[in-house]
């Protein structure tokens, strides 16, 4: 299982940065600005400053992804920010996909990848917590045997 969580670490870590660059360093670039087709809608200063701001927090979660995989008492951790971010998003699109309809192909794989690496992050984090609470702790005091 350490072999899978160190997948999934690593697919959700380069999954972030991917999406996350872009946003971060040209917000221009966005794929849903791209799909519009008004050249009178421009990126303004506000909507630049939400987009970097999104950017940088899956930076970010990105980084925190790969320390899961190199630092082994960071996995849980890393594993809930992980859930929480892909979940969030999962859920986010999917209630769009109702109120507001279908989006075009490229939002509509985004959001097939985000519930998958969902779905992933979820059951690795689920395994640990079982795992977890099936071994008796580390920190747990041991009897003394009384000699």
């Amino acid at each position: 299982m350490k072999t899978f969580n160190n997948i999934v670490l690593a697919l959700s870590g380069l999954a972030l940065f991917y999406m996350s660059t872009m946003r971060l360093f040209d917000p221009s670039a966005v794929v849903f600005l791209q799909s519009i087709a008004d050249p009178s809608n421009v990126l303004t200063i506000e909507m630049a400053n939400e987009i970097r701001a999104m950017g940088a927090e899956n930076v970010l979660a990105g980084f925190v992804a790969f320390l899961g995989i190199f630092i082994p008492r960071f996995r849980l951790t890393a594993f809930v920010v992980l859930s929480v971010i892909f979940v969030s998003a999962t859920l986010g699109r999917s209630v769009s996909l109702v109120v507001d309809g279908v989006p075009d192909e490229n939002i509509f794989r985004a959001w097939n990848h985000q519930a998958i690496l969902a779905a992933m992050n979820v059951l690795c984090l689920a395994y640990i917590l079982i795992k977890e609470r099936k071994a008796p702790g580390k920190d747990q005091l041991q009897p003394v045997d009384a000699a």
